[in-house]
């Protein structure tokens, strides 16, 4: 009768803990419920980053989550499904914008909703609200380290084809205008060495007619005399206004000889860089002519990015499990831990309090004075948490298990049928203390979510009743499990951390 008792006392409270834990489940998870809210979708160049259940949310509050992410049908672009809160209102004019979360990775997406009156092409427009099923058309992606280094390659030879022009140019037209106002300048001068031997022939010819027509011409002369030193005023101040100009025509042609001669100057270091650009030497060249270096920062990148998706794809999934075996009278308790890298393969890690306790042997020699050397083994159980750590691998239906059960060598399978509710498992392990193998079979099923499952099953399926501490041997059970994902732990740690602030309060 206490047996009766004490499994039903086990499996009501298996049952109100299933209860109150799915109520807080539904009661802390922010997310929209399935089926519920509003569908919309938008195309991306670059979905790496966004997965399932990613967060959407606006000014820094969630309005939803990503419910689905495909490859497009139409393009070969990447079609991001997300599921908007109830209540939430967006406009064709909204703008979702893809940011980092953390270093390692993680996106998010984060939409602006728009508003009922919007611009366009510079006048107001009224602006129609999304409909469940409807595309946004405003998407911005940050970019991409690998379009920075393609423009930069553009750019490069467009920046030698320029420099390649300057020294041309300069080179050329400039040095030919150069040489021609220095021409200009000699020819000039002699004109003008001309001019004045002309004159002064011309007062030759004035003085013979002077010695032939002396009191005729006399006057005239005086005329001559006055227009003379007009013209001699003149010439001098011409030849001054000539001497300043050329001056200052030296004094510009020096500094432009100067300013060619620092261009070609730079325009040699310029060609020198280039030339050891093109022959790969010094970092920079190396770096631009040797493709080592950039499959070995490929392969960098690769290996950073596969890391970095592996770290950002790894979900943790927590475990409580309880059974009540009953040839026993007492309770077995499971704490597990499975990390899952990706879909087809996880690990698994789990405290063991089992009431048969961690069974050891002891073997002793024991001298005899009336005869020879006698060998004792002692088996006995030691109330210890037992561990395990098994490698999963799925295929379809069926997943494989094998490694440390329960602290001692062991493996194991699991069937999943309608759709992970209903999940069979065997386990074998633990030969060292016992005739045969230590045989499991269990049956765990899930009435709604696979938050809370009911199990039953066997133990020590083989062996017959023994006693070891606690007792071992065949034994049946029945018991409850509560598993937790990521998203689960987080609702869980926001609604416990809220209530402890309050009591502390």
């Amino acid at each position: 009768m206490r047996r009766s008792w004490a499994a039903a006392t086990v499996g009501a409270l298996v049952l109100v803990v299933g209860a109150l834990t799915y109520f807080l489940i539904k009661v802390t998870n922010e997310r929209a419920p399935s089926g519920q809210g509003m569908v919309v979708w938008g195309r991306f160049k670059d979905a790496a980053g966004l997965f399932q259940k990613s967060r959407v949310q606006t000014a820094g509050i969630p309005v939803g989550q990503i419910e689905k992410r495909e490859l497009d049908p139409d393009m070969p672009l990447a079609r991001i499904t997300v599921r908007i809160l109830p209540g939430i209102k967006l406009w064709e004019n909204a703008v979702v914008s893809k940011k980092s979360a953390s270093l390692l990775g993680e996106f998010y997406l984060e939409i602006d909703p728009g508003s009922p009156v919007g611009i366009v092409a510079g006048e107001k427009r009224a602006m129609r609200q999304l409909q469940d099923g409807d595309q946004l058309k405003n998407i911005r992606e940050p970019t991409g380290m690998g379009d920075i280094m393609t423009d930069v390659g553009t750019i490069l030879p467009i920046m030698k084809d320029i420099l390649q022009d300057v020294r041309t140019l300069t080179s050329g037209p400039i040095a030919s205008a150069a040489e021609n106002v220095n021409k200009m300048i000699e020819t000039n001068s002699t004109v003008l060495e001309s001019v004045l031997t002309r004159v002064d022939h011309i007062a030759g010819d004035i003085d013979s007619i002077t010695h032939s027509e002396s009191d005729n011409i006399r006057v005239a002369i005086k005329n001559v005399r006055d227009i003379t030193e007009s013209i001699k005023t003149l010439v001098g101040t011409s030849q001054g206004e000539v001497a300043e100009t050329g001056t200052a025509m030296r004094s510009s042609l020096q500094k432009l000889q100067a300013t060619v001669d620092n261009l070609d100057k730079s325009l040699k270091n310029v060609e020198t860089i280039t030339s050891r650009l093109e022959k790969g030497e010094g970092t920079a060249g190396r770096l631009l002519t040797d493709d080592t270096i950039a499959r070995n920062v490929e392969d960098i990148t690769d290996d950073a990015s596969g890391f970095i998706r592996g770290v950002t794809k790894l979900q943790t999934i927590v475990g409580l499990r309880t059974e009540y075996n009953f040839l026993s009278g007492q309770p077995k308790e499971y704490l597990s831990v499975m990390l899952v890298p990706r879909p087809d393969k996880f690990y698994l890690i789990e405290l063991v309090d089992d009431p048969r306790g961690l069974r050891e042997q002891v073997i002793a020699n024991v001298d005899s004075p009336l005869g020879p050397t006698r060998t004792t083994t002692t088996t006995y159980s030691v109330n210890k948490l037992k561990f395990t750590f098994q490698i999963g691998k799925t295929y379809n239906i069926f997943t494989g298990r094998f490694g440390i059960k329960e602290s001692t060598g062991g493996f194991g399978l699991d069937i999943h049928l309608l759709r992970d509710h209903l999940l069979v498992s065997a386990d074998m392990f633990d030969t060292l203390f016992n005739t045969w193998p230590r045989l499991q079979g269990r049956i765990a099923w899930a009435p709604y979510q696979r938050y809370f499952y009911l199990l039953g099953g066997v133990d020590d399926v083989i062996n017959k009743r023994q006693k070891y501490g606690s007792g071992g041997g065949f034994d049946w059970f029945l018991g409850g499990q509560l598993v937790f994902n990521d998203e689960d732990l987080k609702s869980l740690l926001l609604f416990g951390g809220s209530a402890v602030g309050g009591a502390a309060k």
